[in-house]
């Protein structure tokens, strides 16, 4: 009984500071690595200062600005990294970013595909207004990009698919802008690349006069080839009505634009890349139709466990109710603040019961022991009168127990209580003695 009574005495240092502090810690654990608050900012790959990519962050950082996400849009110098390979640099600050699905063959395990966000046709331009076939460029130079890159890649599964061997062409390391620009000054004769429609390259030479584009023959054999790329049908007239571009129906290849992330970012910020993602690819364009973007089917990256969930309609109902950043607030607040504030609450009420459980056990004791006492008073008056004194001698020394008894304060009326009712078995016995 001392022990306890101790450690009544010691409960704020010993039990209840404990219990405030490990609640504290449990708190800021959750808040730290359980159910961290997703990061306010995000930085964006994006590619070349003038590239279709650059055009398209600036479009998700307007989207995400308007639920409270910072975007920081990093840009790259030609030649330089693109989106993917900075992405898949663990030192490089970006986490999220663009690429086209014939660029998964450099798969990193760092990276995972969010939703196919459009197409990236293959166009084919030349400045030969005679050329209407891949088999008319034998011996004319062709611009592809590098010599490894994805462009020359296709452009040699296409001049196969020609029957044109690769050395029977002039390759001219060039693209983008710069390789336009040389079409149209008539320093290439042809241009294979890889672009959105609203990628500058595709802009500019769609709408130059004395520039045409070429479709693919055979175009379903190419894919099967290359499963990352799909053919598709670009009607007459789809990118300029008035202008009759292009002048006939052509059949074509794209892959797909995948938005990108690294494997370690935060659910919620996954899910407000592809609600962005929603809002920008969902309208139709000549390369589209609506709502076709964007989709979580035929990835040619990895897709991420929670674009899977997103696809299903799997979202926590509080990013339905509430605006984006509360809404991840209330979840840290509702499912681990909050039960874990309670869990403390109880065990605060739960120490000084555990103490009144056993004070309430030590009392019983005595009141037991002066129950027996008290019956065996009136078997020994009946019986054997004599027996009076051995039962006085064990009433002094219950009550000399209970003398002992250094109770708390809070048990003070309990313990007075149990000395009236053994003096009063005292008295009793003492009545029945002098008799």
């Amino acid at each position: 009984m001392t022990k306890v009574v101790l450690l009544y005495r010691r409960r704020w240092g010993l039990f209840y500071l404990p219990v405030v502090a490990l609640a504290v810690a449990a708190m800021a654990w959750a808040a730290t690595y359980w159910m961290p608050l997703p990061p306010r900012s995000l930085a964006f790959a994006a590619g070349v200062p003038q590239g279709g990519y650059m055009q398209l962050a600036e479009r998700y950082r307007e989207e995400l600005r308007r639920r409270g996400i910072a975007v920081d849009i990093l840009g790259s110098a030609a030649g330089a990294l693109g989106p993917m390979q900075r992405l898949a640099d663990p030192a490089d600050p970006s986490q999220a970013g663009f690429a086209y699905g014939l660029l998964s063959q450099q798969g990193n395990p760092q990276l995972q595909a969010l939703a196919i966000i459009g197409r990236q046709p293959v166009w084919i331009f030349t400045r030969h207004p005679a050329l209407t076939s891949l088999t008319q460029l034998r011996g004319l130079r062709i611009a592809a990009g590098a010599e490894n890159g994805p462009a020359r890649h296709v452009a040699q599964l296409l001049l196969a698919q020609a029957q044109l061997d690769v050395d029977e062409v002039q390759w001219v390391a060039r693209q983008g802008l710069d390789a336009a620009n040389d079409l149209l000054d008539g320093k290439i004769d042809a241009l294979v690349a890889i672009g959105s429609g609203d990628s500058p390259t595709a802009r500019l030479l769609t709408h130059s006069p004395g520039i045409q584009m070429l479709g693919v023959e055979r175009a379903t054999t190419v894919a099967a080839r290359e499963p990352r790329l799909r053919p598709f049908v670009l009607p007459q007239g789809t990118i300029e009505l008035r202008g009759d571009v292009p002048s006939r129906d052509l059949t074509m290849l794209y892959t797909g634009t995948h938005l990108l992330v690294r494997t370690g970012m935060h659910p919620a910020l996954q899910r407000a890349l592809l609600d962005a993602a929603t809002d920008i690819h969902s309208p139709a364009s000549f390369l589209q139709r609506q709502s076709e973007f964007p989709d979580m089917r035929g990835t040619d990256f990895p897709l991420s466990p929670e674009a899977q969930h997103y696809a299903l309609g799997d979202r926590p109902w509080l990013e339905s109710a509430l605006p984006y950043w509360w809404a991840q607030l209330a979840a840290l607040v509702l499912y681990a603040l909050l039960p874990i504030l309670l869990l403390a609450m109880v065990a605060l009420v739960w120490i000084p019961q555990l103490f009144s459980l056993h004070v309430n056990a030590v009392l019983s004791h005595y009141y037991g022991e002066l129950k027996f006492l008290e019956n065996d008073i009136e078997h020994v008056v009946t019986e054997t009168p004599l027996a009076l004194k051995n039962l006085l001698a064990k009433l002094d020394a219950i009550e000399q127990q209970v003398a002992a008894l250094d109770l708390p304060d809070r048990y003070a009326d309990r313990w007075y209580t149990l000395r009236e009712h053994l003096a009063a078995a005292r008295e009793r016995l003492l009545t029945l003695r002098a008799r």
